[in-house]
């Protein structure tokens, strides 16, 4: 396969590794944190407390986790990449880390209230990962899923897809259901989906820091990166300062079933 084949076509497992094996700085910088009003959600779907036990997979640089944390929760982490790994601790010191897969994860079994994945149940091997996840939470426990999504709807937004050529190496289609992962693997009772809105606002850097994080962006061969990221330079410039970036966020939270 050619180095400049569209990410989108490349083994999806090996882009999602490679994708995170730098850029995380940027993902710092740039990503949006979750709407307090999702996590509220969330928190009390899962009837979260300070006692309650969660396992953040796949934690990233620990968006979800330090919000989680500032309402209480003890967390533990999982995270595959080393360079996310760094930024995390970064920002969480006091939170244990550990580098693992969702598909085989360094946790004992039945020791988790709650199983967390922030924007990254998309890289999963469902089959494989969905049962290891069951096998950490204790009875009574709940997974739950969440994504923002840039709002594809507004005009901005669609441009900038356009531009970074997100329509065209996206891991996923902007909105799957990934509730019919759960529902298929029978360990889960009914999912509730549940839809959030909000607004990011950044200045340049940062606008074109939020294309550089992205996985099929960090794979791209240099000269190709830069013309990119030049592109999207230019376009935010043009929008004045700051900018807004509408979002949707997407949440799935299911209990384990009987």
């Amino acid at each position: 396969m050619s180095p400049g084949q569209p990410p989108a076509q490349r083994d999806r497992a090996t882009l999602g590794r490679v994708g995170f094996e730098t850029g995380s700085d940027a993902y710092e910088r740039a990503r949006p944190t979750y709407p307090q009003d999702a996590v509220a959600h969330l928190e009390r779907t899962a009837g979260i407390t300070p006692s309650s036990r969660v396992l953040d997979l796949a934690a990233g640089t620990g968006k979800l986790t330090r919000q989680l944390v500032a309402d209480g929760a003890d967390c533990v982490a999982i995270e595959p990449s080393a360079s996310m790994r760094q930024a995390f601790r970064r920002v969480l010191p006091e939170v244990p880390l550990a580098g693992a897969t969702a598909e085989s994860i360094p946790v004992a079994s039945n020791t988790m209230d709650v199983v967390t994945v922030a924007q990254a149940f998309h890289w999963f091997d469902p089959p494989r990962a969905l049962p290891e996840i069951r096998r950490t939470l204790r009875d009574r426990g709940w997974l739950v899923l969440i994504w923002n999504e840039r709002d594809e709807s507004d005009p901005v937004m669609a441009e900038l897809v356009r531009i970074s050529k997100w329509d065209l190496c996206q891991p996923y289609p902007v909105g799957t259901d990934f509730g019919q992962d759960i529902d298929r693997s029978g360990l889960f009772g009914p999912v509730e989906r549940t839809t959030f809105s909000f607004v990011q606002w950044l200045e340049l850097d940062a606008f074109v820091d939020q294309v550089a994080s992205r996985s099929y962006v960090q794979v791209l061969p240099d000269d190709e990166r830069q013309a990119l990221l030049e592109k999207v330079a230019e376009f935010g410039a043009s929008l004045g300062s700051p900018i807004a970036m509408p979002y949707v966020t997407d949440l799935f939270c299911a209990s384990v079933a009987p």
